[in-house]
């Protein structure tokens, strides 16, 4: 293979005081990056790149007496994430890696890395903590890793086991696909998130853990909450309909469940009482809230996938559901069935209204309509909605081809 063809190699390494920890770490990782070029032809050259975060200790000084090691030393500190993107900005490879420096991550693994950069010419390669191979992480950190890969496959229908690993290899090209990634310890699981919501091809191969040297920068119960508001807050740039849809079905859930207790005593006993009038309302309240929540999703759905390019997220049944084109076309017709129901179901209380000016039916069918007319006018405003906003992205993508 020619030398303009061969892959430059970049490891970044954030490091904020680890001044304790760092040496021996970075030793490994240049024998590492001196066995990747001698073993594998088409990697030109390894470049160690230490970004010191502001650091108030020696670990600058210490990084630099290392052989191969270059330092880009930070006046300020701008967090892990912020680090690790002035790394990428300064590095000079075509594949970018970053690990962390206390030793929890094995240098050694660079060049399983690289090998599977090779055989598969993926996007990125994650080093999964999660995948069966020994591993000293925490129990409680285990635990939350394995919900937010839970949490993140679900959403995206596509499996993943470490959304949170520091250290994963990937190509430059792939970072402006990623959007703008945070300055804090959520980088990483910001752009697993944003990663597979955008197709990237992204891998998983095994990889040990070891325990860190020195105290632990990383709170479980804080920086837990940013993860899963992160994963979270960049999934709705994407599929708001998967978080909208579950939000939307809670309240429909609950109130179907509040009302079976009056449906039940109206059927042993054919009546209703006045004391379940506030129950009734609070179950109007919450189905009518929950179908326009999911509506809200689905056109936001549509939105935003237009506004990436690619179109709507249909992984989850409701998304299936209400983004057919069929259903769309003909939503508003069941909205205007049901306020025409609706109406039919109170027509004796709207015309002694209007002749008198008193309702003689009882609360129970005011109420019953009310609720019927309001889920049928959504359902014709969120439907002519829906039709409109298809048929204006339908139009942009032609107009873009």
């Amino acid at each position: 293979m020619s030398s303009s063809n061969k892959i430059t190699v970049s490891v970044v390494i954030p490091a904020l005081n680890e001044e304790s920890g760092i040496q021996a770490v970075l030793e490994r990782l240049h024998q590492a990056g001196q066995d990747v070029v001698r073993e594998i032809a088409s990697v030109a050259a390894v470049q160690i790149l230490v970004v010191d975060d502001g650091s108030t200790d020696r670990t600058a000084e210490v990084s630099r007496s290392i052989e191969g090691v270059e330092v880009l030393s930070l006046e300020k500190n701008r967090g892990y994430g912020g680090a690790l993107k002035a790394g990428f900005a300064h590095a000079q490879g075509e594949w970018l890696v970053f690990l962390d420096a206390d030793g929890t991550y094995p240098p050694e693994f660079l060049k399983d890395l690289v090998l599977a950069m090779i055989e598969t010419d993926a996007d990125i390669i994650l080093g999964s903590r999660m995948a069966g191979v020994e591993s000293k992480m925490p129990m409680v950190r285990r635990a939350g890793n394995m919900f937010f890969a839970r949490l993140l496959s679900w959403i995206t229908d596509r499996n993943i086991t470490d959304t949170a690993s520091g250290m994963r290899i990937f190509k430059r090209e792939v970072l402006p696909r990623l959007g703008r990634l945070p300055d804090g310890l959520d980088l990483t699981p910001a752009m697993s998130t944003s990663a597979l919501h955008e197709r990237v091809d992204i891998r998983e191969i095994p990889m040990t853990y070891e325990e860190r040297a020195g105290a632990s920068k990383l709170n479980p119960v804080t920086d837990g909450l940013r993860f899963l508001w992160t994963i979270l807050r960049t999934a709705h740039r994407y599929n708001p309909m998967k978080i909208f849809g579950v939000i939307g079905l809670l309240l429909v859930g609950l109130g179907i469940i509040y009302g079976i207790g009056p449906v039940q005593y109206y059927l042993q006993q054919q009546r209703v009482e006045d004391w379940e009038i506030y129950r009734l309302v609070a179950v109007m309240v919450a189905v009518v809230s929950g179908v326009n929540v999911i509506f809200f999703g689905a056109v936001a759905n549509i939105v935003l996938a237009a506004a990436h390019r690619m179109p709507p997220y249909r992984n989850g049944f409701l998304a299936r559901i209400l983004l057919r084109p069929f259903l769309i076309r003909h939503l508003w017709l069941l909205g205007l069935l049901l306020m025409l129901f609706a109406v039919g179901l109170n027509y004796q209380g709207l015309i002694s209204y209007l002749t008198t000016g008193k309702v003689f039916l009882h609360w129970s069918y005011i109420l019953t309509g009310c609720m019927l007319f309001l889920l049928g006018l959504s359902f014709l405003l969120w439907g002519s909605l829906l039709r409109a906003v298809t048929t204006v992205m339908e139009k942009v993508s032609q107009a873009n081809r």
